[in-house]
């Protein structure tokens, strides 16, 4: 790992000339010796430069720094203070690992493309599986991803997992090779289905998962034939009639999720909106995930936070076991990013908000909570 560069010893200066040079080395120092130091005799024996190697070196790319970070923040006593210092370590450093990832790039190409996305592929798609299978929601997961593979929905977890959720997974990306159209076929999937709002959470950690195998199957197509037809494949498979079964529940009983028939021609219909695509809306101003949940740490609870979106999201919240438990599944920056993504009028967002709040105990708080989300998701709705 090379770190020689400007914008190395560029972060590490401003880091040692920071305001927050103390506490910034704390939370570096937290992260790569997996414990907390108060003792200043013992962070300045470390150098700033020597502590920023370790960082880079523990934490393998940006992403995976973030969360870290945020964690740890989370934490701690004072996590408003302490998320202006991870903001400040996380922008000193993003430019150092997009120039490691542009080495790695060069030294990828110097291999054989062919064995370097197979080797890639194989990772990514362990990976994607051990996440998945790890995750709170697991079994959700498998019911989706059975579902859009399938094409049929399946409440048996028994059967659904006897064919693997690694053989699930494979299967759907040769039934959707592109990945818009595999997000388009979560949205009507999702749209049909009780719990809807749940559900939508879960395809995002589904589609969060798999992005990476797309990048690599992109440039497997972009090598032989660059004007293949992506759509081709998924079209023939789709609007075979005959192929689609129906999303009826296999049996009438009682089953924690239902879905509504969607007839084929809807189905057709639907996917001869997406191929081709239509030229694209203006977009909407672009968020930083990140940025947007530092803002409301900063003004406000993030509990609260979490609570008041939990709320407009789900149900109103009655401070149940369920409900809690619930919760602890998701992250701030999950319920950020379903507001965000809901097509929801930031007038309705603050409504619901607002009258949420004065249905809490402590109503005063969560008013004020609630203004703070409004202010911070306003500029990207």
């Amino acid at each position: 790992m090379q770190l020689s560069s400007d914008s190395f010893y560029q972060a590490v200066q401003y880091l040692e000339d920071h305001p927050e040079s103390i506490r910034v080395k704390k939370l570096i120092f937290c992260i790569c010796q997996k414990s907390w130091e108060n003792d200043l005799n013992i962070l300045n024996s470390f150098s700033m430069e020597s502590l920023v190697k370790d960082l880079i070196t523990e934490q393998e790319n940006l992403e995976l720094l973030t969360l870290s970070l945020y964690k740890l923040v989370k934490t701690l006593n004072r996590p408003k203070v302490y998320a202006g210092v991870a903001k400040a370590i996380i922008e000193q450093l993003g430019p150092i690992y997009r120039e490691l990832e542009q080495d790695k790039e060069v030294v990828e190409v110097s291999a054989d493309p062919q064995e370097t996305n197979v080797s890639d592929e194989k990772i990514l798609l362990e990976q994607a599986v051990s996440n998945l299978t790890n995750h709170p929601e697991t079994a959700r997961i498998h019911k989706l991803v059975y579902a859009i593979s399938k094409n049929s929905w399946e409440n048996d977890l028994d059967r659904i997992q006897h064919y693997g959720l690694k053989n699930l997974i494979t299967e759907m990306l040769e039934v959707y090779p592109d990945y818009t159209v595999l997000k388009q076929a979560f949205v009507r999937l999702v749209n049909n289905i009780n719990k809807k709002n749940l559900y939508i959470a879960i395809s995002k950690v589904i589609l969060n998962q798999i992005y990476g195998l797309y990048d690599i199957l992109k440039q497997e197509k972009v090598l032989p034939q660059a004007n293949s037809n992506n759509y081709s494949t998924q079209i023939i498979a789709i609007n075979n009639s005959d192929n689609y079964q129906s999303m009826e529940p296999s049996s009438r009983g009682a089953f924690e999720t239902s879905v509504i028939d969607v007839a084929s021609e809807q189905m057709i219909t639907e996917l001869q909106q997406v191929q081709p695509p239509p030229p694209p809306s203006p977009p909407k101003p672009t968020y930083d995930i990140f940025e947007i949940r530092m803002e409301i740490m900063q003004y406000t609870n993030p509990l609260r936070a979490k609570i008041l979106l939990f709320s407009l999201l789900f149900h109103p919240w009655d401070r149940s076991g369920q409900d809690w438990s619930t919760l602890r599944s998701y992250t701030l920056d999950d319920l950020l990013e379903q507001i965000l993504q809901s097509g929801r009028s930031i007038s309705e967002i603050e409504g619901k908000l607002y009258n949420m709040a004065r249905a809490l105990h402590d109503p005063d708080s969560h008013l004020q909570t609630a203004s703070t989300v409004v202010e911070s998701v306003k500029p990207f709705l």
